[in-house]
């Protein structure tokens, strides 16, 4: 964090929102596979459900927005930009001794299958519990890999709910 430049160059964390700086060099990864876009009402309606996700975390998070750095993944949390990174807030809450999670951007892929049947149900039903569940659940998963998940007893529990709702529907569809 001390060091902000080198020569011409700005040096900023990897876990900050904007990477539209990175968009010159060249990818290292596989390329996105091939999604078809949203059309028009899809996109609209799928602001409106980054808005709805916003709402049903309130201020656990600062934002809900699209994710330009996902590919595999239906999202992650990432760092306001001019914050410190998650390394060195995690030190910080050692020495501190405090527990309590940073509030942070929620990153959501919408060309991932689980951001395409969300909105699929919010377009159906807007108020459906579902997309509560999911929401809280991808929260939760983030916390998860960014080390920030406390207490993992509600995201256990959600995860067991789900599976057990999918086994039911799975069932239905095999005819078993």
């Amino acid at each position: 964090d001390s060091l902000r430049t080198y020569k011409e160059f700005e040096i900023k964390s990897v876990d900050q929102v904007d990477i539209s700086k990175l968009d010159k060099f060249e990818s290292e990864t596989k390329p996105k596979s091939e999604v078809d876009p949203l059309d028009k009402d899809d996109d609209k309606h799928f602001n409106s459900l980054m808005a709805t996700m916003k709402n049903i975390l309130g201020d656990k998070i600062t934002e809900v927005k699209e994710s330009k750095r996902l590919q595999d993944s239906p999202a992650c949390l990432v760092n306001p930009d001019n914050t410190m990174s998650s390394s060195m807030q995690k030190m910080m809450q050692i020495v501190t001794k405090d527990a309590s999670v940073p509030k942070k951007i929620l990153e959501v892929n919408k060309d991932h299958k689980l951001m395409r049947n969300l909105l699929k149900v919010y377009k159906n039903d807007s108020k459906d519990p579902y997309i509560s569940k999911v929401v809280e659940q991808l929260y939760e998963t983030s916390l998860l890999l960014e080390g920030y998940l406390t207490d993992p007893h509600q995201l256990v529990n959600r995860s067991n709910a789900i599976l057990e709702e999918a086994s039911d529907w799975y069932l239905d569809s095999k005819k078993l």
